[in-house]
C-alpha cells in the first residue's frame, strides 16, 4: 500500500464520498465498537465533524481513544499535506467560511507551509488538528491543536545546526499560526531538549492547542531502550521523577512489547518543561499498522497493571484492526483500521493517564481506482 504515490487519484474518489466528515464517519457506524465510543461521546463527535469539510478526511483520520476513563468517547484527529488536492479545497472552504474560528489557525499554517521554503526545507508538508471532544461541554467547541511533522532527518540531533535551525522554524510556524511569538525562554528550552537528544531519535512533531494556552507541545521520537530513553530525560531537566517512569517502560522492552518510543513534553511560554509527560509506545516502524498482533504484548501488559478500563482494551484488541469492503455514498470502500500507537501519561509520578491513538483509511477497493480516482 503505497499512500504517497496514490495520494491524488486517492484525493479525488474520497472527496466525492462525503461533503463533510462526519458524513463519512455516519458511513461506517456500525464498525465503531460502541464500548469505544458511543452516546453523548459519539453524537458530540458527529456534531462537530459535521461541521468540518470531508478535505480534512481524505488522507485517513484517526481517533484519540482515553482507555482510562469509562465514557466511550473520542478526540478527532485528521490531516492535510501542503501541496495536495485536498490542501487546495480545504483552503477554498475556509475562504467561503472566514467566521469559522477553528480554521484560522490551520489556514496560517497552511499558507506559511506554502509560502517559507524554510519549512519547505525540513519536508514540512504533513499538518494535523486534533479536535477535543468534550460530551460534557457547555459552549461552542475550542479550536484545535495544531500540529507539524517535519522529515525525519531534517530534526536529528545527528546534524546539530540545521537540524536545530529546523526546530526552530518548526516551532516559529506553529506559535505564529497559533496567533503568539515565542519568548527567549522558550527558544532556551527547545535547545536544551535537541541538545539532549541521542543519535538516532528525531523531532517527531511541533505542535501546540492555542485554545489552551500559549506554549508547545513537542516530540522526540526513536527510542530504542529504557536507557537511553530515561537518560534522555535526566539530560532535558524535566521536572518529573525518570526511576518513576523506567519500570513499566524497561517490562515493556523485556517483552518485546514496542518497537521505539516517543516523549511528549509541554513547553509553556512561562517557566520550565511541563510535569506532564507522554510516553508513546510504536509496535513496528511503519505508520499503518493494520494487525493487532503487534500490539498485544503492551495491550496485556497495560491491563494486568490496572492502567486502563479492561472492557476497553479488550474492544481495542478485538475490534480496530484489519481491512473490509463498506458501501460508500458513491462506491464502495477499502475500510482499513488500525493502531498507530499508545501512549502513557506520567503525572505526579504515576501513570494516570493510557490513550489509544487508533486510524482509519478508507480507499478505493480497487488498485486501479486508488491511482485514477474512479469509482465504481
Amino acid at each position: 500500500m503505497n499512500i504517497e504515490e496514490s495520494r491524488a487519484g486517492l484525493e479525488k474518489h474520497m472527496l466525492a464520498q462525503a461533503d463533510s466528515v462526519g458524513e463519512l464517519l455516519e458511513q461506517f457506524r456500525s464498525r465503531i465498537s460502541p464500548t469505544l465510543i458511543d452516546g453523548p461521546g459519539w453524537d458530540r463527535l458527529l456534531e462537530r465533524a459535521r461541521g468540518l469539510p470531508i478535505s480534512l478526511a481524505t488522507s485517513g483520520f484517526g481517533f484519540e481513544l482515553p482507555l482510562h476513563e469509562p465514557e466511550p468517547r473520542a478526540d478527532l484527529g485528521v490531516a492535510l499535506f501542503e501541496g495536495s488536492l485536498s490542501a487546495a479545497h480545504f483552503e477554498e472552504w475556509c475562504r467561503a467560511h472566514p467566521d469559522d474560528p477553528s480554521t484560522v489557525a490551520a489556514y496560517r499554517l497552511l499558507r506559511t507551509m506554502k509560502r517559507e521554503s524554510a519549512i519547505q526545507r525540513i519536508g514540512g508538508t504533513k499538518l494535523m488538528l486534533e479536535y477535543d471532544i468534550d460530551p460534557g461541554r457547555v459552549g461552542p467547541p475550542p479550536d484545535p491543536g495544531i500540529f507539524l511533522y517535519p522529515a525525519p532527518d531534517a530534526l536529528s540531533g545527528e546534524e546539530s545546526v540545521r537540524g536545530l535551525e529546523g526546530f526552530h522554524v518548526a516551532a516559529n510556524a506553529v506559535a505564529g499560526a497559533g496567533g503568539w511569538k515565542l519568548e527567549a525562554s522558550e527558544r532556551r528550552r527547545i535547545e536544551r531538549v535537541f541538545s539532549a537528544m541521542p543519535p538516532g531519535t528525531h523531532v517527531g512533531s511541533v505542535g501546540a492547542f492555542p485554545a489552551r494556552s500559549d506554549g508547545l507541545r513537542i516530540a522526540v521520537t526513536g527510542f530504542r531502550s529504557t536507557r537511553d530513553f530515561t537518560a534522555f530525560l535526566e539530560r532535558t531537566d524535566w521536572p518529573g521523577r525518570p526511576e518513576a517512569v523506567a519500570p513499566f517502560v524497561s517490562e515493556m522492552e523485556e517483552r518485546d512489547a514496542f518497537a521505539h518510543l516517543a516523549a511528549h513534553f509541554d513547553i509553556p511560554a512561562q517557566g520550565g518543561l511541563g510535569p506532564a509527560l507522554g510516553v508513546s509506545f510504536y509496535a513496528r516502524d511503519t505508520q499503518w499498522v493494520k494487525e493487532v498482533d503487534p500490539w498485544m504484548e503492551l495491550i496485556d501488559g497495560v491491563g494486568e497493571h490496572g492502567l486502563a478500563q479492561s472492557d476497553k482494551l479488550s474492544a481495542l484488541a478485538s475490534s480496530w484492526s484489519g481491512a473490509e469492503a463498506v458501501f460508500g455514498r458513491r462506491s464502495m470502500l477499502l475500510l482499513v483500521k488500525g493502531i498507530h500507537h499508545i501512549k502513557l501519561v506520567i503525572s505526579d509520578g504515576r501513570f494516570a493517564q493510557v490513550k489509544g491513538y487508533v486510524f482509519v483509511l478508507m480507499l478505493p477497493p480497487f488498485p486501479a481506482a486508488a491511482t485514477t480516482g474512479g469509482s465504481t
